[in-house]
Protein backbone atom coordinates (compact mmCIF):
# COMPACT_ATOMS: atom_id res chain seq x y z
CA UNK A 1 0.00 0.00 0.00
CA UNK A 2 1.49 3.42 -1.16
CA UNK A 3 0.11 7.05 0.15
CA UNK A 4 0.96 10.40 0.30
CA UNK A 5 0.04 13.19 2.64
CA UNK A 6 -0.07 17.36 2.63
CA UNK A 7 -1.44 19.78 4.32
CA UNK A 8 -1.33 23.74 4.51
CA UNK A 9 -2.85 26.69 6.54
CA UNK A 10 -5.59 29.09 4.30
CA UNK A 11 -6.04 32.14 6.27
CA UNK A 12 -9.22 32.37 6.22
CA UNK A 13 -12.39 30.90 7.79
CA UNK A 14 -13.06 27.67 7.68
CA UNK A 15 -16.64 28.52 6.19
CA UNK A 16 -15.28 30.23 3.61
CA UNK A 17 -12.74 28.02 2.68
CA UNK A 18 -15.88 24.97 2.85
CA UNK A 19 -17.80 26.91 0.68
CA UNK A 20 -15.31 26.54 -1.85
CA UNK A 21 -13.92 23.21 -1.73
CA UNK A 22 -16.55 21.18 0.07
CA UNK A 23 -18.28 21.35 -3.30
CA UNK A 24 -17.30 17.63 -4.89
CA UNK A 25 -17.58 18.89 -8.39
CA UNK A 26 -15.90 22.25 -8.03
CA UNK A 27 -11.72 21.24 -7.95
CA UNK A 28 -11.39 22.59 -11.23
CA UNK A 29 -11.93 25.62 -10.48
CA UNK A 30 -9.37 26.35 -7.81
CA UNK A 31 -7.08 23.65 -8.65
CA UNK A 32 -4.78 25.38 -11.15
CA UNK A 33 -3.85 21.67 -12.89
CA UNK A 34 -7.05 20.82 -13.50
CA UNK A 35 -9.90 22.12 -15.71
CA UNK A 36 -13.55 22.44 -15.16
CA UNK A 37 -15.43 19.02 -14.32
CA UNK A 38 -18.54 18.12 -15.76
CA UNK A 39 -21.08 15.33 -14.32
CA UNK A 40 -20.22 11.76 -15.08
CA UNK A 41 -23.75 10.76 -14.23
CA UNK A 42 -27.42 11.79 -12.93
CA UNK A 43 -26.07 12.53 -9.41
CA UNK A 44 -25.16 16.05 -8.77
CA UNK A 45 -23.94 18.16 -6.08
CA UNK A 46 -22.69 16.07 -3.06
CA UNK A 47 -24.43 12.96 -3.63
CA UNK A 48 -22.40 9.66 -2.72
CA UNK A 49 -21.88 8.03 -6.03
CA UNK A 50 -22.03 11.49 -8.24
CA UNK A 51 -19.23 11.55 -11.07
CA UNK A 52 -16.57 14.39 -11.78
CA UNK A 53 -15.29 14.20 -15.30
CA UNK A 54 -12.38 15.94 -15.94
CA UNK A 55 -10.94 15.83 -19.83
CA UNK A 56 -7.01 17.23 -20.29
CA UNK A 57 -4.32 16.39 -22.27
CA UNK A 58 -6.08 13.71 -23.82
CA UNK A 59 -7.11 12.17 -20.54
CA UNK A 60 -10.40 11.37 -19.58
CA UNK A 61 -10.30 11.11 -15.54
CA UNK A 62 -13.32 9.86 -13.62
CA UNK A 63 -13.59 10.49 -10.32
CA UNK A 64 -16.40 8.91 -7.98
CA UNK A 65 -17.24 10.51 -4.69
CA UNK A 66 -17.15 7.57 -2.23
CA UNK A 67 -18.26 9.57 1.31
CA UNK A 68 -19.36 12.92 2.21
CA UNK A 69 -19.12 15.18 5.32
CA UNK A 70 -20.11 18.53 5.46
CA UNK A 71 -20.36 18.83 9.37
CA UNK A 72 -16.67 16.75 9.66
CA UNK A 73 -15.94 18.94 6.10
CA UNK A 74 -14.33 16.17 4.36
CA UNK A 75 -15.36 13.98 1.48
CA UNK A 76 -13.44 10.84 -0.22
CA UNK A 77 -13.15 9.95 -3.70
CA UNK A 78 -11.19 7.60 -5.76
CA UNK A 79 -11.20 6.45 -9.61
CA UNK A 80 -11.67 3.04 -11.38
CA UNK A 81 -8.60 0.78 -10.75
CA UNK A 82 -5.81 1.22 -13.45
CA UNK A 83 -6.20 4.89 -13.94
CA UNK A 84 -2.14 5.94 -13.83
CA UNK A 85 -1.64 2.32 -12.77
CA UNK A 86 -3.32 2.43 -9.50
CA UNK A 87 -5.38 0.22 -7.45
CA UNK A 88 -7.87 1.31 -5.10
CA UNK A 89 -6.90 4.69 -5.12
CA UNK A 90 -8.50 6.43 -2.24
CA UNK A 91 -8.47 10.79 -1.27
CA UNK A 92 -9.60 12.29 1.37
CA UNK A 93 -9.67 16.48 1.08
CA UNK A 94 -10.42 17.44 5.08
CA UNK A 95 -10.56 20.61 6.45
CA UNK A 96 -10.42 21.95 9.81
CA UNK A 97 -11.11 25.52 11.72
CA UNK A 98 -7.93 26.97 13.33
CA UNK A 99 -9.99 29.02 15.69
CA UNK A 100 -7.20 30.73 17.50
CA UNK A 101 -6.17 32.77 14.03
CA UNK A 102 -9.23 32.42 12.13
CA UNK A 103 -7.80 30.32 9.91
CA UNK A 104 -8.50 26.88 8.22
CA UNK A 105 -6.16 23.57 8.14
CA UNK A 106 -6.64 21.99 4.78
CA UNK A 107 -5.17 17.97 4.35
CA UNK A 108 -5.06 16.03 1.17
CA UNK A 109 -4.35 12.80 1.75
CA UNK A 110 -4.20 9.30 -0.57
CA UNK A 111 -3.87 5.70 -0.14
CA UNK A 112 -3.78 3.27 -3.07
CA UNK A 113 -1.80 0.49 -4.50
CA UNK A 114 0.87 0.18 -7.26
CA UNK A 115 3.15 -1.87 -8.79
CA UNK A 116 6.52 -1.48 -7.03
CA UNK A 117 8.40 -0.39 -9.55
CA UNK A 118 6.01 2.37 -10.20
CA UNK A 119 5.74 3.12 -6.43
CA UNK A 120 8.20 5.90 -6.33
CA UNK A 121 6.65 8.20 -9.42
CA UNK A 122 2.78 7.67 -8.57
CA UNK A 123 3.43 8.59 -5.12
CA UNK A 124 5.20 11.65 -6.20
CA UNK A 125 2.68 12.54 -8.89
CA UNK A 126 -0.12 12.09 -6.57
CA UNK A 127 1.75 14.14 -3.67
CA UNK A 128 2.07 17.22 -7.03
CA UNK A 129 -1.70 17.47 -7.55
CA UNK A 130 -2.16 18.07 -3.96
CA UNK A 131 0.84 20.35 -3.27
CA UNK A 132 0.09 22.21 -6.34
CA UNK A 133 -3.87 22.34 -5.56
CA UNK A 134 -3.53 23.17 -1.85
CA UNK A 135 -1.01 25.76 -2.69
CA UNK A 136 -2.80 27.69 -4.96
CA UNK A 137 -5.83 27.26 -2.18
CA UNK A 138 -3.73 28.97 0.60
CA UNK A 139 -2.63 31.92 -2.23
CA UNK A 140 -6.35 32.28 -3.58
CA UNK A 141 -7.53 33.32 -0.14
CA UNK A 142 -4.20 35.33 0.53
CA UNK A 143 -4.84 36.92 -2.17
CA UNK A 144 -8.87 37.93 -1.54
CA UNK A 145 -7.42 39.71 1.93
CA UNK A 146 -5.07 41.59 0.17
CA UNK A 147 -2.25 40.42 1.77
CA UNK A 148 0.79 37.70 0.35
CA UNK A 149 0.61 34.23 1.07
CA UNK A 150 1.75 34.04 4.47
CA UNK A 151 4.35 31.23 4.04
CA UNK A 152 6.97 30.58 1.47
CA UNK A 153 6.92 28.38 -1.06
CA UNK A 154 8.63 25.14 -0.30
CA UNK A 155 10.03 21.65 -1.53
CA UNK A 156 7.27 18.71 -0.44
CA UNK A 157 9.05 16.33 1.34
CA UNK A 158 9.40 12.25 0.47
CA UNK A 159 6.45 10.86 0.33
CA UNK A 160 5.34 8.76 3.18
CA UNK A 161 6.36 4.79 3.13
CA UNK A 162 3.56 3.52 5.09
CA UNK A 163 0.04 5.33 6.23
CA UNK A 164 0.09 6.89 9.57
CA UNK A 165 -3.41 5.91 10.38
CA UNK A 166 -3.14 2.46 10.01
CA UNK A 167 -2.77 1.36 13.55
CA UNK A 168 -1.21 -1.91 12.45
CA UNK A 169 2.13 0.53 11.27
CA UNK A 170 2.43 2.14 15.13
CA UNK A 171 5.45 1.37 16.85
CA UNK A 172 4.86 -1.01 19.52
Amino acid sequence: MAGTYVSTLVQAPAEEVWALIGDFHRLGEWHPGLPPSTAGNELHGNAIGSIRVFEFNGVVLRETLLAYDAEGRSHTYGFPDGTFALVGYRATLRLAPVTELGASFVEWSAVFDVDPQQREESTALVQGVFTTGLAALRERFARQEGRPPPFPSYSAPPPLRQDPREPSQWPT
